[in-house]
């Protein structure tokens, strides 16, 4: 089914639209956002723009020296659609859940992190990178090594195109695996002990969370095929093997994320295991008005008159201790161990070759 471009707006989205990206995603004939015009934009000028540039004024084109590098526009572009798809998914979970049914404040659900911290994050990127230029890498050297194209790409394309593409992607996990689970477990939000898959009712969010690792997961991944595929195939480029500050930075950035996923399973784990703990108490405590002597379990007896609600009571009961606590099932954990490993298990394959 093919969805319009209006169904999400994200924050690089805005960003494009301050800019007049969505004034000309409006003409095109098909459907597109403003973000992925934006940056579509940004991409054919250093594919098809400064590339051959680069070749016409005597100077080594990049992808010529590294063919794998075009592997980061591509995955620039699938960043920008794999965001836009966390926020739809998110958007869905919500009304899965049917939130604005259980909660009383459901306008702290409407947005995932706020836009200042988006901007706040997009000002020291940027930041960073212009340090970085012009006092590390200096201008001089970059116009040496690769010319006009070089500075512009690095003066323009990187910061004001690719930097606001990893910011919201960032923002958007982040905002998923850590504010989300706690901002449902500090909300009035109770769990629900009808829902006939016995998770509660959050099995929504629960997939949410396991989808963005999933996207971050695969983000590793192809960081690794970015570091180590080139030194495999070194007739066709010439690589930069890596150090081991490459493999400390790679580790760092999968202890991160495994690290990130699992504080963000507890929160939910917590959660429902305290408000099962808690409901539980409450009916135990009126099973227990109920019948006659409810502390010996072989003599207690349920008056006359009363069987029907402490039936009731037993089924409320049973109901609460049958749901399970997300990530519930083995294949859930199967799931997510597979997620876990496999950036690893591919970082350690390619180096090892």
């Amino acid at each position: 089914m093919r969805v319009a471009r209006s169904d999400v707006t994200t924050w690089l989205d805005q960003v494009a639209s301050l800019v007049g990206f969505r004034r000309l995603a409006d003409r095109l004939p098909f459907d597109i956002s403003p973000s992925m015009t934006a940056v579509l934009t940004g991409v054919v000028i250093d594919v098809f723009v400064l590339q051959p540039y680069q070749y016409l004024v005597g100077k080594t084109p990049t992808i010529v020296e590294n063919p794998f590098w075009i592997l980061t526009p591509l995955t620039i572009l699938t960043v920008v659609y794999l965001t836009r798809s966390l926020h739809r998914r998110y958007e869905q979970a919500l009304k899965d859940m049917r939130i604005e049914e259980r909660t009383a404040n459901y306008s702290q659900f409407q947005t995932l992190v706020p836009d200042r911290f988006r901007w706040a994050c997009f000002l020291v990127f940027i930041g960073i990178i212009f340090v970085n230029l012009l006092f590390f890498i200096t201008i001089p050297v970059v116009l040496k090594d690769g010319g006009i194209p070089a500075l512009f790409g690095n003066v323009v394309l990187v910061p004001f195109v690719y930097v606001p593409v990893a910011t919201d992607a960032i923002a958007t996990y982040l905002g998923i695996q850590l504010v989300l689970p706690r901002r449902v477990e500090n909300s009035d939000i109770e769990l629900d002990f009808l829902d006939p898959e016995r998770l509660g009712g959050l099995r929504p969010v629960g997939e949410l969370i396991k989808h963005s690792y999933y996207y971050t997961a695969g983000a590793i991944i192809g960081f690794a095929v970015f570091i180590y595929a080139p030194t495999l195939f070194d007739s066709l480029s010439q690589p930069i093997p890596p150090t081991a500050i490459t493999n400390l930075l790679f580790t760092a950035a999968w202890l991160i994320a495994a690290g990130v996923l699992g504080h963000s399973l507890y929160i939910f784990h917590r959660f429902m295991h305290t408000q099962k703990r808690e409901k539980l108490l409450e009916l135990d405590q009126q099973f227990r008005e109920v019948v006659d002597g409810p502390w010996d379990i072989t003599n207690h007896q349920i008056p006359a008159g009363k069987q029907e609600r402490a039936a009731e009571i037993q089924e409320h009961m049973n109901r609460i201790t049958s749901t399970k606590e997300y990530p519930a099932t083995f294949a859930m954990w199967s799931q997510l161990l597979i997620g876990l490993i496999l950036p690893k298990a591919v970082q350690i394959a390619l180096s090892s070759v």
